[in-house]
């Protein structure tokens, strides 16, 4: 079977996947008596279907069935045959190669069962697009909320009367039930407090060209798990994740700018990637994420806010970089009692810890 071989390439090669040109060769390599197949998978894959799929969670209908109506969208791909293509990368790469949960089957339409990803209730057609609010921003249009009744999935729109739908307003979301959501490439901004106290929200699927998440924008989504970070992403507003249940953070190097207490009372994050380049942490952006255990500080860093580690009690140890001169206050308070600091002689992490009594070790 076509899915079976497909595993196979996926373990064989698992570095393809990274590789355009290379798989695509593989992909001829492999089935070149099913070139339809291929064409499918393949232009799946041009969507981003893989680098998706390694940054969620869990497989859902919802995240699926994105997939789907863009192949059918975009493509002029028929439902059947959109339905075969995404379900099978959810399966045999989302599954079988990189062991997440899923909720999808491979889809046996063409048998005459019903399709392996169901169409999400009100997400299809311009009934759907309808029930969202907008306001027109000067480069398109902006989401300013949804009058639908069943708001547990929202797969927002990119356009809107031929224009593209570029932000959500502020506000827009704040204290509503959705449980999941979903924004296709087109969003740019996520305005203050868009989705504030949406103690529902499970997951969100980011759109690869988002540039900034606003102020508080999912403050105290106390069941928020899933929000991987586009790589095009420049800005993040203050408090933007606090209270979230958000486990682990890849911030990427393409973020310039953090706000205070972007992550503060995360307290189920454990682990947190750094963009490189950056050089300030600000006050309070980790404060209370009680189950933080390890972190990398990046070398150009010159500034550690006030508060920025405060109440991390899971965290040993942390090195501080030569290069920070400035420690604010408490930026270590209330740690572990078996808490160090490891730094470099004569430098401001140094002084830091002798003056309030914190444990150190200097190296060379």
């Amino acid at each position: 079977m076509f899915e079976d071989s497909f595993i196979g390439l996926l373990r064989q090669y698992p570095e393809a996947v990274s590789d355009r040109k290379r798989f695509i060769a593989l992909m001829k390599d492999f089935f070149p008596e099913q070139p339809m197949q291929v064409n499918l998978i393949n232009t799946a894959f041009d969507l981003g279907i893989v680098e998706e799929l390694n940054k969620t969670a869990n497989i859902g209908n919802a995240f699926a069935f994105r997939f789907v109506k863009r192949l059918v969208d975009e493509y002029g791909v028929s439902r059947i045959n959109a339905d075969w293509a995404v379900s099978v990368w959810c399966v045999c790469y989302g599954k079988q190669a990189l062991g997440k949960p899923c909720d999808i089957e491979i889809s046996k339409a063409k048998t005459g069962a019903g399709p392996a990803i169901r169409d999400e209730a009100g997400s299809g057609g311009k009934q759907y697009k309808n029930l969202f609010r907008y306001r027109a921003v000067s480069d398109g249009y902006a989401v300013s909320g949804f009058t639908g009744s069943n708001v547990r999935t929202l797969i927002f729109p990119n356009t809107h009367n031929g224009k593209l739908v570029t932000r959500i307003l502020a506000r827009a979301f704040e204290n509503c039930d959705v449980q999941e959501a979903v924004m296709t490439d087109g969003i740019t901004v996520i305005e203050e407090a868009a989705f504030k106290n949406c103690r529902n929200l499970k997951q969100v699927i980011l759109p690869g060209t988002l540039s900034e998440i606003g102020d508080a924008a999912f403050a105290n989504c106390g069941n928020l798990t899933t929000a991987a970070l586009p790589k095009r992403l420049g800005q993040i507003g203050k408090y933007a994740f606090m209270g979230t249940a958000l486990k682990q953070v890849d911030l990427p190097d393409s973020v310039l700018w953090i706000g205070d207490g972007a992550y503060m009372n995360c307290a189920k994050l454990t682990n947190v990637r750094l963009p490189k380049g950056m050089e300030v942490l600000p006050k309070e952006i980790f404060k209370g994420c009680s189950s933080l255990k390890k972190i990398t500080l990046p070398e150009g860093l010159m500034e550690i806010g006030q508060e920025a580690f405060s109440s991390c009690s899971s965290l040993l140890d942390v090195i501080v970089p030569e290069n920070v001169t400035k420690i604010g206050a408490n930026a270590f308070a209330g740690m572990d009692l078996s808490f160090s600091i490891i730094c470099t002689q004569k430098s401001a992490a140094e002084q830091y810890a002798r003056n309030h009594n914190v444990p150190f070790q200097i190296v060379v």
